[in-house]
């Protein structure tokens, strides 16, 4: 069954294309117009949102929640049509709503700017320099919307696995060449990838449920479902609503197991193997208690092969009580080599322990190159920090090196947060011995330097006071130097004293 998205332009012939494709394909044709009205009859203020990420400003509280609303019942509907048949969607960015699912087939059309101003002058009746300035201003309105939603470029090729220039091919032609490309076992569904769209759907079902919950619209929630079993992240100001998140949710169809956990923001932690027995767990679990975070866990498995997105099977990780999965396909596809490498990754077992500690805050694991470790990270969540441990284990010391470090600024210039080496954490976010010792250096620095200014006022005053151009240059030399050393001491002083009343 073929999931094929289509990016396209203002007056790029896209949604043409879009309904030739689906038309030779026999597959239901759905586009962003048609998410708008089902998001705007549920309540959600589709045209206010729009309008707000067009203003060159942040996001304030009241449109960062439409924006999360908006998200649940487009992606819900989206997910919808997927599961019910073959689909052609065509808007903006509709694969990013189906972030995770594989075989989505991602299309960019685009046209020359002579077809898309003729085509405004013929629509809108307007000369030509009002309608090129028209698509510009509209393109621009677009980036700004992708950008605001989903922090990425609307114009990166990255983002889509072809490019379409219809200027110079007829649309039925390539409509038809398109469709040899859908066919293509790499865009087939599979089980694994229609259980990402139904956990996805799941997902998007349970949060659209709490926006429409008069007690639990207001909180800034994030959940995220695996094969029945939905986990809840809400902050620590809505710790009210722990009891009433599951009233809400078990309304919800497939909405089996309910895990909720309390925290203001999010940290990532990337590795290869994980164990909840080694030092970086402890101190990851230290930071997160007192940031009041969640941990999500991202397991990166390196290979040269196509990304593949895996999440584990909540079966390992819940409590006994939860109901067995259904048997069929979707049970027959865990054989026993996945489940292996599950083990051997040590996922399930570190997610227990955050579960037990009430900071687990999702799990995925990414087959693929370092590059590509940013398609498995949820590009809109609020994540404070990302903590990069032991990775690529199958080469040298030297390598490894290397391209961990290449990982941790790949990650930090995309998604603009504090990435840091497993071992540097406890230096900067923990308080121990070393840093006792160190704080203590600092306070003794800045209290002899203190100390011996206010007992030297005089001599101070007189160096401030000599006369003539030379000695005056002197003095200023004197201050520019003494002053950031003094500054140095102190600050790093008040930092550490900061972190030890946990105040960072």
């Amino acid at each position: 069954m073929q999931l094929i998205c289509i990016s396209r332009g203002s007056f790029s012939i896209g949604k043409a294309f879009a309904e030739s494709l689906a038309a030779k394909l026999g597959s239901a044709c759905l586009g962003r117009e048609d998410l708008l009205d089902l998001a705007a009859a549920s309540g959600v203020a589709a045209g206010k949102l729009e309008m707000a990420c067009l203003k060159s400003r942040n996001l304030d509280e009241k449109m960062l929640l439409e924006r999360e609303h908006y998200q649940a019942f487009t992606t819900a509907a989206l997910c919808e049509r997927a599961l019910a048949g073959p689909l052609v969607y065509h808007g903006r960015t509709g694969h990013l709503l189906l972030q995770g699912v594989p075989h989505v087939l991602r299309l960019r059309v685009v046209a020359d700017m002579e077809t898309r101003i003729k085509s405004v002058e013929e629509r809108l009746g307007i000369d030509r320099e009002k309608a090129k300035k028209y698509i510009e201003q509209v393109d621009e309105d677009r980036r700004k919307w992708v950008r605001t939603f989903y922090n990425i470029d609307w114009d990166a090729s990255a983002g889509y696995d072809f490019t379409i220039n219809l200027e110079h091919a007829n649309i039925g032609n390539v409509a038809s060449a398109f469709c040899g490309v859908a066919q293509l076992p790499d865009f087939q569904e599979t089980p694994y990838a229609r259980r990402m769209l139904e956990d996805l759907l799941l997902a998007s079902r349970c949060r659209a449920a709490l926006a429409k919950d008069d007690r639990t619209y207001h909180a800034r929630i994030r959940v995220r479902a695996e094969r029945g079993t939905v986990s809840v992240t809400y902050l620590p100001r809505d710790a009210a609503l722990a009891e009433i998140i599951p009233r809400v949710l078990e309304r919800v169809p497939a909405a089996d197991n309910i895990l909720c956990t309390m925290a203001s923001t999010r940290i990532l932690w990337i590795q290869e193997r994980f164990d909840p027995k080694i030092s970086t767990f402890k101190h990851l679990l230290e930071v997160a208690e007192k940031w009041d975070a969640a941990v999500e866990l991202l397991r990166l498995v390196a290979s040269d092969a196509p990304p593949l997105i895996e999440r584990a099977p909540e079966e390992r990780v819940i409590s006994p009580a939860e109901r067995a999965v259904t048997g069929g396909i979707e049970e027959d596809e865990q054989g026993p080599q996945e489940s292996d490498a599950w083990e051997e990754g040590g996922v399930a077992e570190t997610f227990a322990e955050l579960v037990k500690a009430g900071r687990a805050g999702g799990r995925v694991t990414m087959r693929g190159s370092a590059k590509d470790v940013l398609t498995a990270i949820d590009r809109t969540a609020a994540f404070s920090l990302v903590v990069v441990g032991d990775t690529f284990l199958s080469k040298g010391k030297a390598a490894r090196v290397r391209l961990t470090r290449e990982l941790g600024d790949v990650i930090h210039d995309q998604l603009r947060v504090p990435v840091i080496q497993a071992e540097e954490m406890k230096e900067q976010y923990l308080f121990g011995p070393k840093q006792l010792v160190t704080l203590l250096s600092f306070l003794g620095l800045s209290a002899i330097i203190y100390f011996l200014v206010f007992t030297h006022q005089q001599e101070v005053i007189g160096i401030m006071r000599w006369q003539g151009m030379g000695w005056r240059a002197l003095a200023a030399a004197l201050v520019v130097v003494f002053a950031p050393i003094v500054a140095y001491f102190y600050g790093n002083a008040a930092g550490f004293v900061l972190k030890l009343i946990k105040m960072e």
